[in-house]
């Protein structure tokens, strides 16, 4: 399950590399990003998320390009909290 605030950070990214290279590559970042969070339900073993150890949950994430999914995962989903850069600020992170 792809969250609402996952959805409108995927729109950001993709308008992001609309306007700083092309659609079609802009597009590409879109699905890879939607495929990779999709291929999740199939294994969602990546690493824990280190900036949000200390929050309830148990936070993973996964690089694609330069962004972080950041997912969590219960017995029956796995559950797209958010799709952030990868040079974003730890603070800023917890955000989800």
């Amino acid at each position: 399950m792809i969250s609402r605030k996952a959805q409108e950070s995927i729109q950001e990214i993709f308008n992001y590399v609309k306007k700083v290279s092309s659609v079609e590559i802009a597009q590409k970042v879109k699905s890879t990003i939607i495929t990779e969070c999709k291929n999740l339900s199939q294994f969602s073993g990546y690493s824990k998320e280190r900036y949000l150890e200390n929050l309830n949950g148990d936070f993973r994430s996964i690089t694609v390009w330069d962004y972080n999914i950041i997912y969590s995962i219960t017995q029956q989903n796995v559950n797209i909290l958010n799709v952030i850069h990868t040079s974003t600020h730890p603070e800023k992170r917890k955000n989800i």
